[in-house]
């Protein structure tokens, strides 16, 4: 088959690493496989075998790059037999030049969508965020093949009235992300992990005040500091405690980082799947997560991590201090993670993705 994905952009970012992920796995597979992207909003380096299609203006605004380029995005769409694409503007791109092309159209919907910039951290105006959210169901409605990435997600597809969609979950390079590798490094003090995004949804607020909490208990006999696995800069001046943000340059590097802490943190309000905790679970490292969604897909209290309700610093902080006194408890979660997160390849991902693509609709 011809498939072509067209991707808001390919800068660092959850939602584009599975784009590259799954376009090199179909590549390997034979496929013919295009990503088409905005010129200038490269990032990642596309897989042996997948064709990058850059298009339209070079602009270093990303709002003004994706609507100043959206119909060069429709244009650069050759004939194929699938147009591929996730969030809503490159979606309404697929949709048309999926019309022009006579192709199928797959909307791959890795989160809820229309809840993004509710925490008004990169959009504060309401009119703003009002017409994001018409604009999010509109797009959710068109004639297109619906996928998902979790049974959560699909809860969320049409303002949180979704359907039974195909589930294509994400997976874990476990040639990358594995016990066995090069470690930062761990040293004396307890070294807390997580994967920091400026969003507020992110819940790296949270974190901060649950692990100020921990500093503040004079009964606290542990020390402990803090790396955040992340490109964006933040303002940590409210942390009581050592904090280091570290920028990797390539997933070998987020996984010895991983494998250099003793316990990763994942604090997000939300998720369409939450990938990071799955690949620190590779990494033999025990989480603590957050009842965010799409984690549900691979996370279970108490038997391969810690589940505390999200947008709850008190409860986030005493299941971390539980984490830290208990070395049983992070080897029996660490053990059960390994065992989760082999049964979450790409290869298992590309399965159901390419099942859905050679399905009759």
């Amino acid at each position: 088959m011809k498939l072509v994905w067209i991707a808001q952009d390919l800068h660092i970012g959850g939602g584009q690493r599975v784009i590259c992920e799954l376009a090199g796995k179909l590549a390997a597979r034979g496929h013919s496989v295009e990503v088409v992207f905005p010129r200038g909003r490269g990032g990642f380096e596309l897989p042996d075998g997948v064709v990058p299609h850059p298009c339209g203006l070079d602009l270093k605004s990303p709002p003004l790059s994706l609507i100043a380029n959206f119909p060069a995005l429709i244009a650069a769409v050759p004939l194929c037999d699938w147009v591929l694409c996730s969030m809503p503007v490159s979606a309404l791109a697929g949709y048309l030049a999926g019309k022009l092309r006579n192709a199928g159209v797959l909307y791959y919907v890795m989160n809820d969508e229309r809840a993004l910039f509710d925490d008004r951290t990169l959009i504060r105006s309401d009119l703003l965020i009002q017409a994001y959210h018409g604009f999010t169901d509109l797009v959710q409605r068109l004639p297109v093949k619906i996928a998902v990435n979790s049974r959560w997600t699909g809860t969320r597809v049409l303002h949180g009235c979704g359907c039974d969609y195909p589930v294509v979950p994400h997976g874990v390079d476990l040639k990358i992300f594995a016990p066995d590798g090069p470690s930062l490094g761990k040293g004396e003090i307890f070294t807390i992990v997580t994967v920091g995004r400026r969003h507020r949804w992110k819940g790296l607020s949270d974190l901060v005040e649950a692990l100020n909490r921990l500093e503040e208990r004079e009964e606290a006999e542990n020390k402990f500091q803090l790396w955040i696995v992340s490109q964006d800069k933040f303002d940590l001046k409210e942390a009581r405690f050592p904090v280091r943000v570290i920028k990797p340059e390539s997933d070998t590097d987020i996984a010895a980082i991983f494998r250099g802490a003793d316990l990763m943190v994942h604090p997000s309000w939300f998720e369409g799947f939450g990938l990071p905790p799955l690949e620190a679970m590779a990494c033999g490292t025990p989480c603590v997560i957050t009842d965010s969604g799409g984690v549900r897909e691979y996370a279970l209290d108490g038997q391969n991590c810690l589940i505390t309700p999200a947008r709850n610093p008190a409860a986030l902080a005493e299941a971390v201090q539980t984490m830290m006194e208990n070395a049983d408890l992070r080897k029996k979660l660490a053990k059960n993670g390994l065992d989760t997160a082999s049964r979450f390849t790409w290869d298992r991902a590309a399965d159901a993705l390419e099942e859905i693509l050679v399905t009759p609709s």
